[in-house]
């Protein structure tokens, strides 16, 4: 039977349960009581310990289609952005490997679970994005739906990041590859059944049609490109915890030379407002302290001339 939960006010984090060899496959949902099951019965098909997995559905309050699976678990809650319904899932999360989900994908690899681990278990201090071929136009490109060991969120502070669209899925990409830390496994195919990726098994049913609309709204790919420095923190938090060193970013070489050569004078906090500065902020810094202190102190001048 399915194990149905309301999503409450509160939504705590428990960190004394967590299984080294567990796999959670969290995934929000509406609407596609077939996708369900195919995700879930290709992924147990598939697995060589399919008692290892650990299903967590996101479900809408107003959606009843959903299945009767055994060993499955749904939260339910009010509609809200894709982002948000995976933050919903992960703190219900009890693997230490997780996985940003789709009900849109089918397992095609015998044993992926336990190649997946075997990844995991090669990187020394577990940080990394790693993916299968998802045999779409991207494959190989982005870690659309990835996995992830706990201590990555553990280290950025949040599973999946907030956005209108879903533009994580770039993010998470982006912030792994920079800092060689995107691990793309081809062996291992999850189908992706996507109407971008020109399958003619995908149906561009209403779910499809929301998200293609307030994508048309909100165009999330501009809001991506103006938080590239939110990424770069999350950049920085990780190489913090790297056991290996992080490739040199060209557009951050002057900052990550300051903060080497000062390393010892500053404090980590100081230290990380530097990092997050790129050459031309630092080129211009000069001069816009100097524009700053010019007219603030005309201001004043102005203002108490004016006043008095």
């Amino acid at each position: 039977m399915v194990n149905q939960q309301g999503l409450g006010v509160n939504v705590s984090i428990q960190t004394n349960h967590f299984s080294l060899n567990f796999i959670s496959v969290l995934c929000p949902t509406r609407e596609r009581p077939e996708n369900v099951l195919r995700l879930v019965n290709s992924a147990r098909a598939t697995a060589k310990n399919p008692e290892l997995l650990e299903f967590i559905f996101y479900v809408d309050l107003d959606d009843e289609s959903f299945p009767d699976i055994d060993g499955v678990e749904v939260i339910r809650g009010p509609r809200v952005w894709i982002s948000n319904a995976h933050n919903v899932l992960y703190a219900s999360a009890k693997g230490e490997i997780l996985m940003t989900a789709g009900d849109d994908m089918e397992f095609l690899s015998m044993n992926w679970d336990v190649v997946i681990k075997e990844k995991f278990k090669s990187i020394p201090d577990r940080i990394g994005l790693v993916f299968g071929n998802d045999l779409g136009t991207h494959a190989g490109k982005i870690a659309v739906h990835g996995f992830f060991h706990r201590r990555w969120i553990e280290i950025i502070g949040t599973w999946v990041q907030p956005g209108r669209g879903c533009p994580w899925d770039l993010w998470s990409t982006d912030v792994a590859r920079k800092i060689d830390r995107l691990f793309y496994l081809p062996e291992v195919h999850i189908k992706h059944i996507h109407y971008r990726q020109g399958n003619k098994e995908a149906n561009f049913d209403s779910t499809y049609q929301y998200v293609y609309n307030n994508n048309s709204s909100f165009n999330p790919q501009l809001t991506y490109k103006l938080l590239e420095r939110e990424r770069r923190i999350d950049r920085i938090l990780l190489i913090e915890n790297l056991s290996t060193s992080a490739p040199f970013e060209r557009q951050y070489l002057i900052s990550s030379f300051f903060e080497k050569r000062f390393r010892s004078h500053l404090s980590l906090q100081k230290r990380r407002k530097l990092l997050i500065l790129r050459n031309r902020e630092l080129f211009f810094l000069p001069v816009r302290l100097l524009i700053n202190k010019f007219f603030i102190s005309n201001f004043k001048k102005l203002f108490i001339k004016s006043t008095f």
